[in-house]
């Protein structure tokens, strides 16, 4: 087996097992390693190498890892998951990185680091865009660097609804036929 592919297995294995920083030396090796030609390949590596950042907390390498990922195999992964989180319409720039700054920093607040149902897809998205439409009308990208935007895109606060089920197991123990479970909604605490 080629060395590159051999380094692609064991950070995708290490992403499997948590092991993150190690799944970043196997998956930069890769990269480096992997002929230019291999495109498909290249792509694959390059998602990866952004699901590892991502789960490490570093938003900005990820989204690279994840743009170069798209430019490197326009139907592959990466593209994949950005059709479904935009169908049918091509985002400019700023607004991609935006929305894949939220959608990450929300995502990563969750257990399951995904969404769950198309309503909730949509609520997200639709909270994203109010967002969004505030950015613009505040003038404050007009000017800025790319990395300047990607600093402030981080920076930005959105309020994500969440819910935390309080239940007492030993209560259903007694009638099952019918229990409300009261919830909280709000900014989740640190």
């Amino acid at each position: 087996m080629e060395s590159w592919k051999d380094d692609f297995f064991k950070g995708k294995k290490c992403i499997k097992n948590h092991s993150l920083k190690a799944a970043l030396g196997y998956l930069h090796k890769s990269v480096k390693d992997c002929p230019v030609e291999n495109q498909i390949d290249l792509a694959d590596v390059f998602f990866n190498l952004g699901v590892a950042f991502k789960r490490l907390g570093y938003i900005i390498p990820a989204i690279k890892s994840w743009d170069a990922a798209v430019c490197a195999d326009r139907k592959g992964e990466a593209s994949k998951v950005l059709g479904r989180i935009f169908p049918g319409n091509r985002l400019d720039d700023d607004k991609s990185y935006f929305f894949l700054i939220q959608l990450s920093i929300y995502l990563g607040k969750k257990n399951s680091g995904k969404i769950e149902s198309d309503a909730e897809k949509d609520m997200i998205l639709d909270l994203i865009s109010i967002y969004w439409e505030q950015v613009l009308d505040s003038g404050i990208l007009y000017g800025q660097s790319k990395a300047e935007k990607m600093i402030i895109f981080r920076d930005i606060e959105i309020d994500f609804p969440y819910a935390v089920i309080n239940v007492d197991l030993s209560d259903l123990k007694n009638d099952t036929s019918s229990h409300i479970i009261p919830f909280k909604t709000g900014k989740k605490s640190p």
